[in-house]
Parts: C-alpha cells; structure tokens; sequence
C-alpha cells in the first residue's frame, strides 16, 4: 500500500497517519472521523470544551488502511468543542465542532 506524503508532525515514515475529515461538524448525537492509516498503533481522541476541559476521551486501535471511527457525542452538552487527535503520542490534527 502506498502511504500518503506525511503530515506535518511527523518525519518517520513508518507512522503516518492522515485524518481526512469530521463529519458532521455541527453534531446531534454522533459524527465520525475518515482516517488513512498506514500502520497500526493507538489512536487517542481527546474533545475540549470551549475553556479547554478535557470533556470526553477515546482511545481505539488502529489497523492499516482506509477506516471510519463512529464517534458518539450524545453525552456532551450544547456548546463549541475542540477534538485533538494524537498518534503514537503524536499530535495529528485538530477539528472544531459544534455539539446541538
């Protein structure tokens, strides 16, 4: 499988991953990442509230290749989020969302 060009945090080319996408960005009770991994390894999510307050975290093990996380958000309350994903104890990318 040939791996993506890496993203801009990592320089090893054998942890590349890239995060395409959250979908929906204004979320009613779940939403989900698009991801295109290239090894395996511990994907953390971590969702701030607008003060910056850890309100929810998720950790799931990734596989190589194209891979869809569902992501329930109906235990956060109305509001402006943040979602932080990290890699391997890496930062990948960070999404804004809004939960109704």
């Amino acid at each position: 499988m040939d791996c993506p060009p890496a993203p801009k945090p990592f320089t090893d080319k054998c942890i590349q991953m890239h995060i395409e996408s959250l979908q929906p960005m204004l979320v009613e009770d779940s939403s989900h990442l698009t991801v295109l991994d290239c090894t395996t390894g511990r994907l953390v999510l971590k969702v701030l509230d607008i003060q910056g307050r850890v309100a929810k975290t998720v950790v799931t093990s990734m596989e190589e290749g194209n891979q869809r996380i569902a992501l329930n958000m109906s235990d956060l309350r109305s509001g402006v989020y943040v979602l932080n994903a990290f890699f391997r104890d890496s930062f990948i990318k960070s999404f804004r969302f809004t939960k109704q």
